[in-house]
């Protein structure tokens, strides 16, 4: 698959090419400023790339990886959106474009985006009052 030389991603998310896209951006990106650039720094600027399509896998406790903070938040809170997007296309459709990756995930967490998740949750509590470890 294009990309793998990289990394490679879980299929079911159909993000691949995708994402070898955005690498080859953040290589052209590096490669402008004329000088050799730092492997560091590129590796940094592509792990931004992929944190959205690995984070998902990292919701599920079997799947080993590091956990930071960040990704347990962010993955509790795309537990939420999942919830309200069931009844909100709103939601539904910023998630699949931000999924698909035609959006930045930065998209999910305006503060439009966020106060429908919000109401949503209020309106539609998770069933049984399901909460997520954080």
């Amino acid at each position: 698959m294009p990309g793998d030389g990289l990394c490679s991603f879980n299929p079911i998310y159909a993000q691949g090419m995708t994402v070898a896209a955005l690498e080859a951006l953040t290589l052209h990106r590096h490669l402008q400023g004329g000088t050799e650039p730092h492997a560091r720094g590129f590796f940094r600027d592509v792990a931004k790339v992929w944190e959205m399509s690995v984070g998902g896998d990292l919701a599920f406790p079997e799947v080993m990886g590091n956990r930071s903070p960040k990704m347990r938040i962010g993955n509790a809170y795309i537990l939420r959106l999942h919830e309200a997007a069931e009844h909100d296309p709103v939601l539904a459709t910023a998630f699949i474009r931000v999924a698909a990756p035609v959006d930045r995930p930065e998209r999910l967490m305006s503060p439009g985006t966020l106060l429908r998740v919000l109401r949503q949750n209020v309106w539609h509590p998770a069933p049984g009052g399901a909460r997520v470890e954080i």
